[in-house]
């Protein structure tokens, strides 16, 4: 699920930041877009029955866009409707901070 009573699930936070990170970093992409799974999975440090699922509900959200291969791997990006809720999360956050 990706909202748990009003607040988002951290892992789905932290698909979002490695995807947003990714898409951040232009000399990452070597003619594919997005990250793969594998990698994605090392980032978060979740298992990928765990991230695949996650990536299921943000591909429905039309938050991520999710390619699977026939030998199961994949790549995984966000939307450009993704990096708006990325960036207003961000910047909801940093307006949240007390200096």
């Amino acid at each position: 699920m990706l909202i748990l009573e009003n607040e988002i699930d951290d892992a789905v936070l932290l698909i979002l930041s490695a995807l947003h990170a990714d898409a951040s970093d232009q000399d990452s992409h070597r003619g594919e877009p997005g990250l793969s799974l594998a990698r994605l999975s090392k980032r978060t440090e979740l298992r990928m029955s765990t991230l695949r699922r996650h990536l299921t509900a943000l591909e429905e959200a039309e938050i991520a866009s999710v390619v699977i291969n026939e030998d199961g791997t994949g790549r995984a990006a966000l939307t450009p409707y993704g990096m708006a809720i990325f960036n207003a999360l961000d910047e909801s956050q940093s307006a949240n901070v007390d200096y």
